[in-house]
């Protein structure tokens, strides 16, 4: 009877991801009683960790910081005097057999020496050849899109561009297309462009290009401001350790599953003799799968994956959605319906010793199984967050680690194949990896034809749309998406229900310091609910990332 016993706090959030974290953080650091429920065994959310495959933990999920620039978590940790390293990418691109462009009546027909974009080949000579550089610049300038801003000054639309007033517009979301539409129908790319914005731009971005809208990958494109290199804690640390100081301190709930958020006015009523005065309970709870409610006095925050709020989810495994009672504004639902999530895999081979150039840790890989693969080797030097160093351990699987990471389609075709047959599946796709790799790096080992399955030692393949409570990867620019995100950050039930995580970035930022700035201002905003009842003033810069950065002591551990 006592697991089921009521409790209450001032909010209550739901989702241990970094957005909720960072919301509990902030509100906790206010001095407000907080508790954090999440629906899995783990803290982190996206953020996970496997340990005992490899001499370090290795990261089942989010594993670079995207960005040195303006960037929260850099600011985070030099102020807790974490050491880091930068990684320039693309580091390097695989060019597998050529497509057959016979019949690509979009092909420009260069003479370009394309005996030279075969195999393994660095980031600066692959961009120098034309359509390599081509993909590049139509990312970078969307030409042709199908929209033109009335606001851009001499910039006249062309017969198949309708004028727009911005880009956020929910009046205009209807004109836009998927980024496989434009770069067939309007820009008349060839094979090879396609593919390498395939395997550089919509893979990165957690999708598919024929599931990529153009208008919010334009939106991203104007507001991204973090630079393009990539971030790795050294020394020892990982993003596991980011997520414990994170929620040092913090109230949080494991294997809780919320269920529904339900809310009520708190509303006057009136006795017999016509006095008024008492009042009904009122107030925003969360029900728990186990029947146990939560009460918020203030407010609710759900930083929980968009699988959870959305009507349906596309992934079996996924088996954690919360209803809302009473049911959300039309316009909020519709934003849910648009903003999309697909899924991602990782597959991540353990083999005996290296295999491949020691100046290799990245390879973009085009007309091949798998998108992108790197081969990080990551200081496993023990610190005092870890009961036990990785590399200490006797059974780990292998001393040398290859990680392949798709999203979207492949991602969604390996899961299910691994669904439908669950052994044969998944050593089917390793099998292909391997053949990859082999392809990839064949002859670079004192001629060794088949230099990955001669050392393959064990494999990991992590499909996120297998875990039950978050059921895919994480949203992707989505079409006819436009001021979806702006809507779903948009407060709710009389400012007693808010909204965060990396769907709810206005900016389609999907990264972690994208995730946490949503956290953040859904906590600047309850917070202002509870200084506005209490008459308790915020402290100043409170739910500004500075503000955050600096609650964290230089000296932590």
């Amino acid at each position: 009877a006592l697991a089921t016993m009521d409790e209450e706090a001032e909010y209550v959030v739901i989702g241990a991801g970094l957005a909720g974290l960072t919301a509990a953080r902030a509100l906790h650091q206010f001095g407000a009683k907080v508790i954090v429920l999440e629906a899995g065994s783990t803290v982190g959310g996206r953020v996970a960790q496997l340990h005992g495959f490899a001499p370090w933990p290795l990261q089942l999920g989010a594993e670079f910081v995207h960005g040195g620039e303006n960037n929260v978590l850099v600011r985070l940790f030099e102020r807790l005097e974490w050491s880091y390293r930068t990684l320039e990418w693309p580091d390097r691109y695989y060019f597998g057999t050529r497509r057959d462009e016979t019949n690509d009546e979009n092909h420009d027909g260069d003479d370009t020496d394309d005996n030279a974009l075969r195999g393994i080949v660095d980031a600066t000579t692959a961009e120098a050849y034309p359509d390599i550089a081509e993909a590049h610049r139509l990312l970078a300038d969307l030409p042709d899109a199908p929209w033109v801003l009335k606001t851009e000054s001499g910039t006249s639309a062309s017969a198949s561009q309708i004028p727009i007033d911005d880009l956020e517009s929910s009046e205009t979301k209807h004109v836009d297309c998927t980024a496989l539409k434009w770069l067939t129908d309007r820009v008349k790319a060839s094979k090879r462009v396609i593919a390498v914005a395939e395997n550089v731009y919509a893979n990165d971005f957690g999708c598919s290009l024929s599931t990529m809208g153009m208008r919010e990958t334009a939106v991203e494109q104007r507001e991204w401001c973090h630079g393009e290199e990539y971030i790795l804690l050294d020394e020892g640390r990982h993003l596991g350790d980011l997520v414990r100081e994170v929620s040092s301190g913090l109230d949080v709930r494991l294997d809780t599953v919320a269920r529904t958020v339900e809310w009520s006015r708190k509303e006057k009523e009136t006795n017999d003799e016509g006095v008024t005065g008492s009042f009904n309970d009122g107030g925003a709870a969360v029900k728990t799968r186990c029947g146990k409610t939560f009460r918020a006095s203030v407010a609710i925050i759900v930083a929980a994956p968009m699988s959870a709020l959305k009507e349906t989810h596309w992934s079996p495994a996924f088996a954690t959605k919360l209803a809302f009672d009473p049911p959300l504004p039309r316009a909020k639902r519709d934003a849910i319906d648009a903003i999309q999530m697909s899924d991602a895999v990782k597959i991540c081979l353990a083999f005996r010793e290296t295999f491949w150039p020691k100046d290799v840790w990245n390879v973009v890989c085009c007309d091949a199984f798998l998108p992108e693969c790197w081969m990080l080797e990551y200081d496993a030097t023990e610190n005092e967050n870890e009961n036990e160093s990785d590399a200490d351990r006797s059974d780990v699987a292998g001393r040398a680690i290859v990680t392949f990471f798709a999203c979207g389609e492949t991602a969604k075709a390996v899961a299910r194949r691994i669904r439908e047959d669950p052994e044969r599946g998944e050593a089917g796709v390793v099998e292909q990896a391997l053949e990859q790799l082999d392809a990839m790096f064949g002859g670079d080992a004192g001629g060794d034809a088949a230099p990955a399955t001669k050392r393959f030692v064990a494999a990991k393949v992590f499909p996120w749309s297998a875990v039950d409570s978050v059921g895919g990867a994480y949203t992707h620019p989505s079409v006819y998406a436009a001021g979806a995100r702006r809507e779903l950050q948009k407060p709710e039930y009389d400012g007693a229900l808010f909204f965060a995580g990396e769907a709810a970035n206005v900016k389609c930022n999907p990264c972690m310091q994208g995730a946490m700035t949503t956290g953040l201002e859904a906590a600047a905003a309850a917070a202002a609910e509870r200084a506005a009842r209490t008459g308790t003033p915020l402290p100043e810069g409170f739910g500004e990332e500075d503000w955050f950065v600096e609650c964290f002591g230089s000296d932590s551990s």
